[in-house]
């Protein structure tokens, strides 16, 4: 059996989704998101135990401050490659058009909840990109956006008081802290979900990792992206037959 397995699994094809170039960037919003989690949260919960424990555990409160602030300068960092990647580069900027919101979108977001209440026959047939994944997508951009400029706010208190009202750093605090928890609960059920722990992904989907996808995942979550590959393949073939 093991071995039927092993052949099945080398007769698979399977394309890139994403470039190493894009899996870095992943892999660094990753280390960096966790990193401000980690030493943002017990701000937060300062009253709690654990938050006590896990702040000793970094060393104490200069540590821990520290720490969050080196993860709020690497988000930044990549904040700003990622903006120069998508303006400057071929890729970049076939991606971000792949991820702006069409109205193909929103018919597919109704059409899909005619399926998940049986007045639809079959599921829509989605492109590079579901409106699930726009939606993340744009939602980190925005929630980055949020985070760096209260965070600058408050990381640069004494200067903001003397160019903000007071009332200004009461409400950045508040909205850092309600962002990050959103954030974290957003990448903990929703994103952790729909990414690795739904049937079809279960236990994870590698393709952060390695950047490919196989050839019936490509059909049955992108069937108009996979259209779209094998046409242009067919294209090219003929273009060298003609040759």
């Amino acid at each position: 059996m093991a071995l039927a397995e092993k052949r099945q699994a080398e007769k698979t094809r399977y394309f890139e989704r994403f470039s190493l170039n894009r899996r870095i960037q992943h892999i660094v919003l990753m280390f960096s998101f966790t990193l401000l989690v980690i030493t943002g949260l017990p701000v937060r919960y300062s009253d709690s135990q654990i938050s006590a424990t896990i702040i000793q555990i970094m060393g104490g409160f200069t540590a821990r401050a520290i720490l969050h602030r080196v993860g709020a300068v690497i988000l930044i960092c990549l904040a700003v490659y990622h903006v120069i990647h998508t303006a400057l580069t071929h890729e970049g900027r076939n991606e971000f058009r792949a991820l702006l919101p069409r109205w193909k979108d929103f018919t597919d977001l109704f059409h899909m909840l005619k399926y998940y209440f049986a007045l639809a026959k079959s599921k829509p047939k989605f492109d590079r990109y579901n409106y699930i994944e726009k939606f993340e997508y744009f939602a980190v951009g925005w929630g980055s956006v949020v985070m760096i400029l209260t965070g600058f706010i408050l990381w640069f208190e004494d200067k903001s008081i003397n160019i903000l009202p007071l009332w200004a750093l009461d409400v950045a605090r508040a909205v850092h802290s309600w962002e990050a928890l959103l954030a974290f609960l957003t990448i903990l059920i929703w994103h952790m979900y729909h990414v690795h722990l739904k049937p079809g992904h279960f236990p994870m989907d590698r393709v952060w990792i390695d950047g490919k996808i196989s050839e019936d995942k490509i059909k049955h979550n992108h069937p108009l992206e996979y259209e779209r590959i094998v046409n242009q393949a067919e294209k090219n073939e003929n273009a060298i037959i003609a040759k």
